[in-house]
């Protein structure tokens, strides 16, 4: 760490290691965009059988999914009246981890967003799943419900309507007549934006059946989001979104480089939608459940045991960085405390030399001459009463030998 040692501290590496992952988790975690959409077939009471299924449901549905080709995935659990039906889709373009963990997101944020709804779906800006359950059989239809259309703040100047529906239309196409229902394209035409496009059903859906439920798409990208720089339609039976920059892993499936003839009528006659949602945080990302998960309605008292264990690992990592810290703080000033107690030593120690060293100096400008105490030892037969000639004004005095 070159930091810590810059500024004198005797931090270890293997401080750092410790310290700077906890810090990490005290950093805000930007929470990501989603939109959940309540439905309207009733509440469920808290610690009731239906809450235990949906718990049931979460801890299996995500990992169905995941490990699916597709990563697709429907379920039911229960008996009616607390029967629950869903179905999860993750993006064709990513992988069964990253579906996994958004599916595991996807039903904290159905309960807590639509709290004691029996119907709900949620959507995701970045995330790549969408998910729904409900006590209604949406499963035995191919309606497309909950429909959200979003579109984008940004504008683009001289956006023609045939562009837009030339992507949008080849894009369709494209996704119905994979096996996956699944595609992505991009749009070069010469003097205009490239635009990037993705478009999904879910793979249990005919041909047929995917065409019709992305057919009205269009017509509410060319009324909602006319020259938009990007936007958005979702639903729980198929989803598209365009913009002006790659938003998908890897390279377009599709490219279109020729402009549609004309731009048809638009049908007057459209389902219901929600137009421009507002925005909702998403939950903390957690790992997926564990393979052989299972809940029953007494798991249900540990329903926020997730947020507390949160909490208690925040400030269990702030109090053990500020403990850390105040130990590498301890430590240093013993180390700075001790290096001047060893200057001070060295300095008496050398202060016999120096004083010795100035004798010998003056020696060379005066006329007396220095000797060592072993050379007046010797001199004076370590002075032997033989050598005492009688007292001075200084004290003894001593007959010597001649000295060399």
């Amino acid at each position: 760490m070159r930091f810590l040692s810059s500024v004198g501290l005797p931090c270890h590496p293997w401080m750092a290691t410790v310290i700077l992952p906890l810090l990490l988790l005290l950093v805000p975690l930007t929470a990501a965009q989603m939109w959940p959409s309540c439905g309207e077939s009733g509440d469920y009471e808290s610690k009731s059988t239906y809450e235990a299924n949906l718990r049931l449901l979460s801890s299996t549905l995500p990992k169905k999914a995941a490990s699916s080709t597709t990563l697709f995935a429907t379920d039911t659990v229960g008996n009616v009246p607390n029967v629950i039906f869903a179905l999860a889709l993750c993006r064709g373009d990513t992988n069964s981890s990253a579906c996994e963990g958004c599916l595991v997101t996807a039903f904290q944020d159905g309960q807590e967003h639509c709290t004691n709804n029996k119907d709900a779906a949620v959507y995701y800006d970045s995330n790549p799943c969408m998910l729904r359950f409900s006590n209604q059989n949406f499963l035995a239809t191919t309606v497309n419900e909950h429909i959200l259309v979003i579109g984008s703040i940004e504008s683009l100047m001289n956006f023609p309507k045939l562009l837009l529906f030339t992507l949008l239309n080849s894009t369709a196409q494209s996704a119905v007549n994979s096996s996956r229902r699944f595609t992505t394209s991009r749009l070069d035409v010469s003097s205009f934006p490239t635009l990037y496009c993705l478009m999904q059903c879910t793979p249990d859906l005919t041909a047929d059946d995917c065409a019709a439920c992305l057919r009205p798409y269009n017509q509410y990208t060319l009324k909602y989001m006319d020259g938009k720089k990007g936007g958005r339609v979702l639903g729980t039976r198929c989803t598209m979104r365009y913009e002006t920059f790659p938003f998908f892993q890897g390279d377009p499936m599709l490219r279109i480089i020729n402009l549609a003839t004309e731009v048809p009528p638009n049908n007057n006659t459209m389902p219901i939608i929600t137009a421009n949602p507002a925005p909702q945080s998403q939950s903390p990302v957690e790992a997926p459940p564990p393979p052989e998960a299972q809940a029953t309605i007494q798991e249900l008292h540990g329903h926020n045991s997730r947020k507390r264990a949160l909490w208690i690992i925040t400030v269990a990592a702030l109090l053990l960085s500020i403990f850390l810290c105040i130990i590498c703080f301890v430590v240093w000033m013993r180390r700075r405390r001790k290096g001047t107690e060893i200057l001070h030593d060295q300095a008496a120690m050398n202060r016999p030399e120096e004083d010795a060293l100035a004798w010998r100096l003056e020696q060379k400008s005066s006329e007396f001459i220095l000797f060592d105490l072993s050379e007046i030892l010797h001199a004076t037969h370590n002075f032997s009463k033989e050598n005492l000639l009688g007292q001075g004004g200084f004290g003894p005095v001593y007959k010597v030998n001649a000295l060399s």
